[in-house]
């Protein structure tokens, strides 16, 4: 299977001339693209919590008080 062939399956699946230009121009397809998208949104929460579990998010006055639960 060549790099290429995916452009052949989206026709065959339907995918309008224009998907197909836009994965031909990305090298990727709609399905690649959606992947792509879910994993950077899960390293972005991923960070997200690390950083909140740091304290980096917590305002400079409260890192230093004393908070009784």
């Amino acid at each position: 299977m060549s790099d290429w062939d995916f452009l052949h399956e989206m026709r065959d699946e339907g995918y309008s001339p224009e998907d197909i230009a836009d994965a031909a121009a990305s090298g990727a397809s709609h399905r690649e693209w959606e992947y792509i998208a879910k994993q950077e949104t899960k390293m972005e929460l991923e960070d997200l919590n690390c950083s909140e579990t740091r304290g980096e998010f917590l305002p400079t006055s409260s890192k230093n008080e004393n908070r009784n639960y």
